[in-house]
């Protein structure tokens, strides 16, 4: 048979899809019927075929002497339930004195397909000891005979009235959390599912009708009445799958098989795993995977692409779809397999939770460090939602260790905050993040690497330009420089007026008199040094300064020496201290700090000064000298220092 084309079906007529799928007119008639009075009620098998197998046994059964009135052995009581051609009556097992439940068909109901398909209910089930599967007691005949199933009496109600009840639920048994109760109720139908393939049986009907809930919570599997046998089988009361070609079973739970659309495939076990896959949709979603009208179900069963919503679980979900795959193949391949998917599930729900959770915050986290701006803005922000779902993953690893999606999502956040950082240019930071990882990815390793010896070349470089400006700092030292320009200034203002003083009372300056006064001074200064030698030794400007100073000194004495041996006067000695006071204030302004320039000026204008009037130098010298002390007093001596050029501050 061809495929249904699912785009022409929408232009179709029923009957035209009926032939494409091979519908007869009673099967089409069945199933539009069924459809439109309730789509939650099974479908039953009405070829003639579907009894052929089983008329021997029928025979064999309700043949034979007629059975006493009271060969039954039971006290018949009130109704518990009614369904299409069945009844279940309570009645009293006189024999062993217990109360059982006992199935038989309504007289109005009564043919061989219905007698067949409740006997077929009886031989499957007394054949399938499961705690999961109603023991069946005994199978007799009335005095009609026609069959009754003595089953164990269930005190409860189908799973179907409590799925969607918690308040029920919790009630008859204490639990609030419906989800789990359903899940752990879906496991225990899966067991009874499993032994039955396990035994070569198909049910073909699993829907929560079919499930009944005893007052202690035990789970049973009923109606086994349109199931199939998967193997040959010799005794003849069971169809086989393979010749099962009509269409049964309840439609808004059914799978693209068992409408026989699907080409090359065929009832097997996986025909039942969709039928659990469609349960577990509904635990989900609270109602069937199909519904609509006659149309809209065949295509919902036949594309098999069921959605969720959001607030189901994602794994559920993907149990759930993976189950009611289309094609047989793509399921799972056992009830077996599904069930172990719903225990890890079960297992591992709250550390799925957390998982949930902590991808929630990862994905405000994500979307924050996209977001345009300036990242740096957001950094708190962003080390806060990381900060969140990384605990939350990790606690939903030491939950449960094999939380695949924990462990990916843990890894995912560290990957994405260690590349925030390497943007950013926070090596360091991004190394700390991704230590994080007990495998970090080597391609993000060596970014790191790379990153990290890129900085560590940076903060070499800054503390070299951090030491060069620390060491042209004109404010280390400061105050030291200008008490010892302050002394030596002060002795530069006094001892020119001791010159003078000489002039005014015809004192005759001898040439160690000059001799005397350089190399006090050089006393003085090398006095000064040695008090004050840890300050003036920090900075290249002080040690300048200091060598620049000795080495005036040593050029005033020298020039002392040379003038007396060329006999030059006494005039023109003085005349030439100044200008080489000029020379050496120029060079400290220029080499160690610009703003003595004033000071150079005034050597320069005291110069020119003493060569224009010779008879006025004291007055000049102690003028120029008395400019330099006032220069150093401003510029040493003030409290404000020039900004540094990386961010110090200025020392004393």
């Amino acid at each position: 048979m061809a495929e249904l084309d699912l785009t022409a079906m929408a232009t179709m007529s029923e009957d035209e899809v009926a032939r494409t799928l091979g519908l007869g007119t009673r099967e089409l008639d069945q199933f539009v019927r069924t459809i439109a009075q309730n789509p939650r009620s099974t479908i039953e098998p009405v070829g003639e075929h579907a009894m052929a197998a089983t008329l021997g046994p029928l025979e064999a059964l309700t043949s034979g002497p007629e059975p006493r009135e009271d060969a039954t052995g039971l006290s018949i009581g009130r109704t518990l339930g009614e369904g299409g051609m069945g009844v279940v009556r309570v009645a009293m097992q006189r024999s062993l004195g217990r109360e059982v439940a006992i199935k038989t068909l309504r007289p109005e109901g009564r043919s061989e397909l219905a007698t067949l398909r409740l006997l077929r209910e009886a031989w499957v089930t007394g054949a399938l000891e499961h705690p999961n599967i109603v023991p069946v007691h005994e199978l007799v005949f009335d005095a009609q005979r026609a069959p009754i199933i003595v089953l164990k009496r269930i005190e409860g109600a189908p799973w179907e009235t409590l799925m969607r009840d918690a308040a029920e639920v919790k009630a008859r048994f204490g639990t609030t959390d419906l989800l789990e109760y359903n899940l752990r109720i879906f496991v225990q139908v899966c067991n009874a599912v499993s032994l039955a393939h396990a035994r070569g049986i198909l049910h073909r009907d699993l829907k929560p009708e079919n499930v009944m809930i005893g007052s202690f919570g035990e789970v049973y599997l009923v109606d086994w009445g349109i199931a199939v046998s998967l193997r040959e089988d010799p005794t003849g009361r069971l169809p086989l799958a393979a010749d099962a070609k009509e269409v049964a079973g309840t439609p808004c739970y059914m799978a693209p098989e068992m409408l026989g659309a699907l080409e090359g495939t065929k009832l097997s076990e996986r025909t039942d795993v969709y039928l659990l896959g469609s349960v577990l949709h509904e635990i989900l979603t609270g109602v069937p995977p199909h519904q609509g009208s006659f149309k809209e179900i065949l295509a919902s069963v036949l594309m098999s692409s069921p959605s969720y919503p959001e607030g189901i679980s994602t794994e559920l979900a993907a149990i759930a779809r993976r189950a009611m795959e289309r094609l047989p193949a793509d399921r799972f391949s056992s009830a077996e397999e599904l069930r172990q998917r719903i225990e890890w599930y079960l297992r591992h729900r709250g550390s799925l939770a957390l998982s949930a959770e902590a991808n929630t915050r990862f994905v405000e986290l994500r979307a924050l460090l996209e977001a345009p701006g300036d990242p740096a803005s957001s950094r708190d922000r962003a080390y806060r939602l990381f900060a969140e779902c990384r605990f939350a993953f990790r606690q939903a690893l030491r939950e449960s260790e094999d939380n695949v999606e924990a462990k990916t999502g843990l890894e995912t956040a560290i990957r994405t905050m260690v590349v925030y950082e390497l943007e950013r240019g926070t090596a360091e930071a991004a190394a700390a993040v991704l230590a994080e990882l007990p495998n970090p990815p080597s391609e993000l390793s060596e970014r790191v690497a790379k990153a990290l010896a890129l900085r560590e070349a940076e903060k070499r470089r800054l503390e070299r330009l951090e030491a060069l400006d620390a060491d042209l700092d004109p404010s280390i030292g400061r105050r030291t420089r200008a008490f010892v320009a302050m002394i030596l200034g002060l002795l530069w203002v006094v001892l020119p007026q001791w010159g003078a003083y000489g002039d005014r009372h015809g004192f005759q300056l001898q040439w160690w008199s000059a001799y005397a006064w350089t190399s006090g001074v050089a006393v003085i200064m090398i006095v000064l040094g040695v008090w004050a030698r840890e300050s003036l030794s920090k900075t290249a400007m002080n040690r300048r300064g200091r060598s620049l100073m000795l080495v005036f000194l040593a050029a005033q004495l020298g020039l002392e020496l040379g003038c007396n041996l060329l006999r030059l006067s006494f005039d023109v000695l003085m005349a030439l201290h100044v200008f080489l006071w000029f020379v050496i204030a120029s060079s400290f302004a220029a080499v160690v700090d610009r703003r003595l320039w004033p000071t150079a000026i005034g050597y320069f204008a005291a110069f020119v000064f003493l060569c224009l009037v010779p008879e006025a130098r004291w007055h000049a010298i102690t003028v120029a000298n008395l400019v330099l002390l006032v220069n150093v007093l401003l510029a040493w001596a003030s409290l404000d220092d020039r900004p540094k050029r990386f961010g110090g501050t200025g020392r004393t």
